[in-house]
């Protein structure tokens, strides 16, 4: 009886583990943006280096759990095709004590069969917050997942000061948004 007890234990275990798989995001087919305001026109810029990695469980087909996300943005790697702007995005964002924006999923709030609901903790310019946002999710047929959304956030709440240009008659908007399109891959 025990060495059945046992048995079953295990083999639950085992099969239970082989759903758990590890995924890194595929960067030349994932899209990040930033879009935000100023006194004079929107504005646009594109992160260019990025990386991230999660550990997704699926059962029979769906999406059950995530753990373990992270995702980083290079702070020099965002770039709007403007020099000048892109200088001083790196100055506002101070890229040179803190050169990474880092998202950390703490946990999925909720799942449905097309969307989740993330909570996670997000620092730029070395200041921390949790956010919450809603994501869609594609579960493709060879495997990979991709994951869709977008978050608007105040730079002010991470202490970082809305760029100014042409001594302060320029001068960006404080909320930007965030869009996201990430393919990720075993």
């Amino acid at each position: 009886m025990l060495k059945t007890t046992v048995s079953l234990i295990t083999t639950l275990l085992i099969s239970t583990a082989l759903f758990a798989q590890s995924y890194t995001i595929a960067p030349q087919e994932s899209k990040v943006t930033v879009t935000g305001t100023s006194t004079i026109h929107d504005w646009e810029s594109a992160a260019e280096e990025f990386s991230g990695s999660a550990t997704i469980n699926m059962e029979e087909g769906k999406l059950v759990s995530i753990e373990g996300l992270t995702f980083n943005v290079l702070v020099e790697g965002i770039k709007s095709g403007k020099g000048g702007m892109d200088k001083k995005t790196y100055d506002a964002l101070n890229e040179k004590k803190h050169p990474n924006i880092v998202f950390k999923l703490n946990n999925i709030a909720e799942i449905n069969a097309d969307s989740l609901v993330a909570n996670g903790s997000l620092t730029i310019s070395g200041k921390t917050n949790d956010i919450q946002m809603k994501v869609g999710y594609e579960l493709l047929e060879d495997g990979t997942i991709t994951f869709k959304g977008s978050k608007a956030l105040k730079m002010t709440d991470y202490n970082v000061d809305p760029p100014t240009a042409m001594l302060g008659t320029i001068k960006a908007g404080n909320e930007v948004e965030v869009h996201f399109d990430a393919k990720f891959v075993q």
